[in-house]
């Protein structure tokens, strides 16, 4: 999915080159790489790095709600460390399985005091014009089962999502909205604002915070991340 769309920007600028100087070799062709994207979840966390066996991928501290676009991975088991910023102590250490021209989102949780992560894989299939794709992740440790309603839909979207699960992604209208987040007794916890959702756009709506927090930074509240354009 992302790697085509690489391939294809890559193709188009060799194609370009070759055109020019060198029409008698073939556009180099990209080694196999899996494409990870990485959310810092977790409140209570410090600023952190993440490795990916010896590889530091970040380059800066990723802060609580702060998240890194996706970039290539190299294909097969990846251990993936965490730690406090410029630290040699590892808060978790957890080994994933990543594939060859697969799409994940890696989410740094928290669970009581201690620091995990989930890897989900990121399948959609591109939006019809006029329309999007939006999944809901529970990132919230006390906040229970949580449903999504969109707009005035008159059922939800999608309920009973769980702590640390990562639901499908579902299709929607683009266009203005509001995404209001419910509880497992059907109360609203949140809603969001008028939301522009662009035509033919893929999104994750992030809850993360504390039900318990009634205000700061580490209260329960929602992000809308983009995921891919069309």
């Amino acid at each position: 999915m992302l790697k085509s769309g690489l391939f294809a920007a890559m193709t188009l600028l060799s194609g370009l080159m070759l055109t020019g100087c060198l029409s008698d070799l073939e556009a180099p062709q990209l080694p196999p790489a899996a494409y990870v994207s990485i959310y810092q979840g977790s409140p209570d966390a410090p600023a952190l790095d993440i490795f990916a066996n010896a590889n530091r991928v970040t380059n800066m501290p990723l802060n609580y709600s702060e998240v890194l676009a996706y970039s290539a991975f190299y294909p097969g088991n990846r251990t993936f460390r965490i730690a406090p910023f410029n630290s040699a102590t590892s808060l978790v250490e957890k080994q994933f399985p990543l594939v060859a021209d697969s799409v994940y989102s890696f989410f740094v949780v928290q669970e009581g005091e201690a620091v995990n992560a989930i890897l989900a894989e990121d399948v959609w299939t591109e939006p019809a014009t006029n329309r999007i794709r939006l999944r809901l992740v529970n990132l919230s440790p006390d906040a229970g089962e949580l449903s999504l309603q969109a707009g005035e839909a008159a059922s939800d979207l999608v309920s009973g999502v769980d702590f640390k699960e990562v639901t499908e992604f579902k299709d929607l209208p683009s266009g203005n909205t509001t995404l209001r987040i419910k509880s497992s007794t059907g109360a609203t916890l949140i809603t969001s604002g008028t939301l522009e959702l662009r035509s033919k756009r893929v999104y994750t709506l992030i809850v993360r915070g504390k039900k318990s927090e009634a205000s700061g930074d580490k209260k329960l509240d929602i992000q809308l991340i983009t995921n891919y354009i069309y």
